[in-house]
């Protein structure tokens, strides 16, 4: 696949996803959290109903704070991310998030998604946060990764999106925007069921 402009704007603006302050959905104040499945507690804001979770190098993750999908429109253009955190972002960035951006108007569609399908209509990327404003793991956009990214949407509604993922997340330096060719963490069993927004 070739790294496009498109391809790295798509990846830095998941990853700073987590940073967001105004969301457009309320979430049940009632329900305060606590983790589940091992890794990434919520902390409060959370919904046990939907999440994005895995393994990352073996080692389970649960996210469920703020879990959604998001649509943007624009020209002919659209792309849609998925992203979840582990905690409330004024307590941690640690997050995951997938996307998906395709330029000849179509949508997401129940299908397999892979980053090495020499696919013209599409670009996938993933991005996994440790809770870092310097570095990131990102997926999708490195020439014969070790684990193409895949992602699979399973179901789809005016609601809710469901699927799985998995693929080589390689280590990104925000400060220099650079990737690593080597350093990498494999994600694994991914999973999501994120609410449309």
């Amino acid at each position: 696949m070739k790294l496009t402009f498109a391809a790295l704007l798509m990846v830095f603006s998941i990853a700073f996803s987590a940073c967001q302050k105004e969301l457009s959905y309320e979430v049940d104040p009632g329900n305060t959290g606590g983790g589940s499945g091992g890794g990434g507690g919520n902390n409060g804001g959370g919904n046990s109903s939907y999440y994005v979770k895995g393994k990352k190098d073996g080692t389970a993750f649960n996210y469920t704070v703020y879990p959604m999908a998001t649509v943007i429109s624009a020209g002919g253009s659209s792309q849609i991310s998925i992203n979840a955190n582990a905690a409330l972002p004024n307590v941690s960035l640690e997050s995951m998030g997938l996307a998906l951006s395709f330029s000849n108007g179509a949508t997401v569609a129940t299908t397999t998604y892979t980053e090495n399908d020499n696919s013209t209509d599409h670009i996938i990327a993933g991005v996994y946060n440790p809770n870092s404003m310097t570095m990131v793991w990102g997926a999708g956009i490195i020439p014969n990764s070790a684990k193409p990214l895949k992602i699979t949407i399973t179901a789809k509604s005016s609601t809710e999106l469901s699927g799985t993922f998995e693929g080589a997340f390689y280590k990104e330096d925000l400060t220099l925007g650079t990737f690593s060719q080597t350093e990498y963490i494999t994600v694994t069993e991914g999973e999501f069921k994120v609410p449309m927004k």
